[in-house]
């Protein structure tokens, strides 16, 4: 079916899985902001936050259980099976509607799904992307992630409020045809030929890495997951609870989708035209941090520009780190302990970023939790130390 296109073009691997992607991504933009809004409309940030760190802790065991059954099981099948999964985790919601109000339990177990999904990307992407300029392979996987999300929030946030059901099932259409596109991501990835990584032997041990130069990218990892944690679950929220409507938060997911578009179209540029000099940006996105924290009858409109500043950046930044990372990885015959040990560093950021804005909140209030967005910025420093070191710009 996807072999042969208008006028019998023929669809690669990369091209079929940036198509597989967007599919993924559309569905993301869709539930992804309306899930965290969910639990904090049927009870409150502090579930919000639950779920988030039940979702990071699940993902992080079963990225490892997954990488474990590589050994039998190919990435690209893993990459399948993940968004099968999902859908059906997302599709259980309106089957049992007790885990809409356990936020713990459902985190667990969209947790299973993500990390079987993420554990099979990983060698996936990367074994699709050898011989590709992988700064331009990752600028163009962001990109499409960016313009799946330009259009899903929104219509989600009309799917949601102009939906004749209350309560959960006011939430039924949108979330099913996020199902639905994750089923299509799937079935456009079994067209991919290539397997990815599969065999070869593994142990737990060797995902704490111990080779030469790698310890730059721990700070990486860490730091890189902090800030775009805090935007992406708290942020939303509080753009919901400021205007208590659902097509405001979803205008905002589509925004700051443009403006990761933008600096996607701009990632490749930065990177030719700065080098090293593009750490100097930084300095702009942690001034810009500050709107964050005004609470002024004005507020959204300051949180819609700070968002897009930082964005505008934060996704160069990003990917000229990983790019830089692949790079170091290809010099490596089998790469799945390498992904496990970012995986440590990630989801600790994460858990960092939630476990202080529950507390915060906690303390105070969602309202005045946004001051912690400058102190969440000033993670950005640890980008440093990598691009530091590179050779190649």
């Amino acid at each position: 079916m996807l072999n042969n296109i208008s006028g019998g073009k023929t669809f690669g691997s990369k091209e079929k899985y940036y198509l597989s992607l967007g599919f993924f991504m559309f569905s993301g933009g869709l539930s992804g902001i309306f899930i965290n809004i969910l639990f904090f409309v049927t009870s409150n940030l502090e579930s919000v936050i639950i779920y988030q760190i039940a979702l990071q802790i699940s993902q992080t065991i079963f990225f490892i259980i997954s990488t474990y059954l590589m050994k039998v099981i190919s990435a690209r099948y893993l990459f399948i099976s993940g968004n099968i999964l999902r859908a059906l985790t997302i599709a259980l919601l309106f089957v049992i509607p007790y885990l809409s109000q356990n936020a713990l339990f459902f985190g667990l177990l969209i947790g299973v799904s993500s990390g079987i999904f993420w554990s099979g990307n990983a060698t996936f992407s990367l074994e699709i992307s050898k011989g590709s300029n992988r700064m331009v392979f990752l600028s163009i996987n962001s990109a499409i992630s960016s313009v799946a999300s330009l259009i899903s929030p929104t219509l989600g946030g009309l799917l949601i409020s102009y939906s004749n059901f209350h309560g959960l099932y006011r939430y039924s259409m949108d979330f099913a045809l996020s199902s639905i596109l994750l089923l299509l991501s799937s079935l456009t990835a079994t067209f991919i030929k290539n397997n990815g990584e599969k065999g070869g032997s593994f142990s737990i041990k060797t995902t704490i890495i111990k080779e030469k130069n790698y310890s730059r990218y721990r700070a990486f990892f860490f730091f890189s997951s902090i800030l775009g944690m805090a935007m992406s679950t708290l942020i939303p929220v509080y753009i919901y609870y400021l205007s208590g409507s659902y097509i405001v938060a979803g205008i905002y997911g589509s925004v700051t989708a443009l403006g990761g578009f933008l600096s996607n179209i701009m990632a490749p540029m930065l990177s030719r035209k700065l080098g090293k000099k593009i750490i100097y940006v930084i300095p702009v996105m942690l001034i810009s941090s500050i709107l964050f924290t005004f609470h002024l009858s004005y507020s959204i409109i300051l949180v819609f520009i700070a968002s897009l500043i930082i964005l505008l950046f934060l996704t160069p930044l990003s990917n000229m780190g990983m790019s830089d990372f692949m790079q170091y990885l290809d010099k490596f015959t089998r790469t799945r302990h390498f992904w496990i040990n970012r995986e440590y560093y990630l989801v600790s950021g994460r858990i960092l970023s939630l476990i202080s804005i529950l507390a915060y909140s906690d303390l105070f209030s969602l309202y005045s939790s946004t001051i912690l967005m400058p102190f969440f910025a000033l993670s950005l420093l640890g980008f440093i130390p990598v691009f530091r070191m590179r050779s190649d710009i």
